[in-house]
């Protein structure tokens, strides 16, 4: 089907694709999502220089050694293995090949906002096509998924004159985000009178989240930066709960499925995890001052 995302890639012996990607799209699965699996599906076509439905596990394991990182080996993975799992229980293969490929855990790293003299540098110079995605990352949380699929329709306005914008997150979970007031000032007269917010400059259809992802990660780094626009979504969550210390309302802000996600917000700048450390009790010596007596080695 024409409307399926990655058309550009060359697919032909890639066995039952179009149909899993059909399927995928069925089951809630986002257009990022069935982007990326054609796009590794067909890196690994390559890699084999055969069809992938006729892999071995020891094919998709030396596929794996190939790769450069375990977070690469990761993400690939976990793009191929639903393929394969959906070929066997419709009968297309008698084996799953890549049900006992090693899948690494996910590494769960602190998140890492954006610098605020830099985000309120990249806020001033943006582009005006960039800027609405800046903002609603920066101030609303939004992930480039979240972006890419607003439409007009898609924003409500409650009693109270709040602003909220409806998303299908992950997990096909849908929720709602708030948009603060001089935010939506901003970009309401920004956005497409009617349907998707925003759509690609060449071609035709809305933008993508790789779309959203890619031109703001560009515009982030002409600027010299090494952030990307995940970090300013990272400066929302750790703004919020540092103003909050509520994990149920940062959690319910990003969007996060499991509330574990949510508490690596709270080892960000806690100031009062600071002062905590700050304020334990010293020993006796070191009461007057902050200079420390440093021992030698050879004192006893």
């Amino acid at each position: 089907m024409d409307d399926l995302p990655g058309g550009s890639y060359r697919t032909e012996k890639i066995s039952y694709l179009e149909e899993h990607l059909r399927w995928c799209r069925k089951i809630g699965r986002s257009d990022d999502t069935l982007f990326r699996r054609r796009q590794v599906l067909t890196w690994l076509a390559e890699f084999l220089g055969h069809d992938p439905i006729t892999a071995t596990r020891d094919e998709l394991e030396r596929w794996q050694d190939s790769l450069p990182s375990l977070a690469n080996v990761r993400w690939k993975t976990a793009l191929i293995r639903p393929y394969y799992q959906w070929l066997h229980q419709r009968g297309y293969r008698p084996d799953n090949p890549s049900a006992l490929i090693p899948l690494p855990p996910n590494a769960r790293r602190l998140p890492r906002p954006i610098d605020e003299e830099k985000l309120a540098r990249a806020i001033e110079n943006a582009p005006r096509r960039l800027l609405p995605w800046l903002l609603l990352a920066g101030w609303s949380g939004m992930r480039a998924s979240d972006i890419a699929q607003l439409r007009r329709d898609s924003f409500t306005c409650d009693h109270k004159g709040n602003v909220w914008a409806r998303v299908i997150g992950k997990g096909n979970v849908e929720r709602t985000i708030p948009i603060p007031g001089w935010v939506w000032s901003i970009i309401n007269p920004m956005m497409s009178p009617s349907g998707p917010c925003w759509r690609r400059e060449r071609g035709f259809g809305p933008v993508t989240a790789q779309h959203v992802s890619q031109y703001s990660n560009q515009y982030l780094h002409k600027l010299g930066f090494t952030e990307t626009l995940h970090t300013l979504r990272h400066r929302a969550g750790t703004v919020a709960m540092k103003n909050t210390k509520d994990l149920l309302i940062v959690k319910n802000l990003l969007g996060h499925v499991d509330i574990q996600s949510t508490t690596l917000y709270t080892l960000v700048a806690n100031d009062d995890v600071a002062a905590a450390a700050e304020n334990l009790p010293r020993p006796r010596s070191y009461s007057d001052g902050p200079h420390l007596h440093v021992v030698g080695e050879d004192t006893h």
